[in-house]
């Protein structure tokens, strides 16, 4: 039983959404009859977390966090990941299938001139600030807001080029080991 419970905990981290919802349909039914132990609901919160479409250190999808929160007991779980909204409804979906009440939201780096001398929120990064959006409830802009999506695309597309400097700079320092660029394509995330 343990060998499933840890392959379907796999899946759940899957590029393929529909496996991953598969597996956490599974999860949550098992957990519900009791063949998975799951901590039981306590005055706990975890409201800044990143998923894989935020290229975490953990690779955690948004359906594996929903799980991690309710296998440990969770009441609150939100996501903020960077500057995209992709994991926004499967999050949500899956908080409220495994009964975790959850919170998406957004997170980014703005500059602020003004401060350009001065350390914000920041540590060592003068004139930049961390900024969040919440309670988004969807990651679907509508047609009618253009100029919305077009903010929303220009920040995906700088994220995954910023993440893809990242993996050139690893690749560079550990070679002749390296790592692969699919792991930071948001494109390849939502091609499934």
């Amino acid at each position: 039983m343990n060998d499933k419970i840890q392959e379907l905990e796999t899946q759940l981290n899957d590029f393929d959404p529909k496996i991953r919802a598969e597996a956490l349909k599974t999860l949550a039914a098992m957990a519900s009859r009791d063949e998975i132990p799951v901590a039981p609901p306590a005055d706990v919160a975890n409201m800044h977390c990143h998923t894989f479409f935020s290229y975490n250190g953990y690779s955690y999808s948004p359906s594996a966090l929903a799980w991690l929160a309710k296998k440990q007991g969770y009441k609150l779980m939100g996501i903020v990941d960077f500057d995209v909204l992709d994991g926004v409804e499967e999050f949500l979906d899956a908080c409220d299938l495994v009964d975790v009440r959850g919170s998406a939201g957004m997170e980014t780096r703005v500059f602020i001139p003004e401060f350009a001398r001065r350390e914000i929120n920041s540590p060592g990064e003068p004139g930049i600030f961390y900024h969040m959006g919440i309670g988004f409830t969807s990651n679907q802009i509508p047609d009618d807001e253009p100029e919305a999506q077009a903010i929303l695309k220009s920040m995906r597309d700088r994220a995954e080029q910023r993440n893809r400097g990242v993996i050139e700079r690893v690749n560079a320092y550990l070679a002749p080991t390296t790592m692969g660029s699919d792991a930071v394509s948001y494109t390849h995330l939502r091609a499934h």
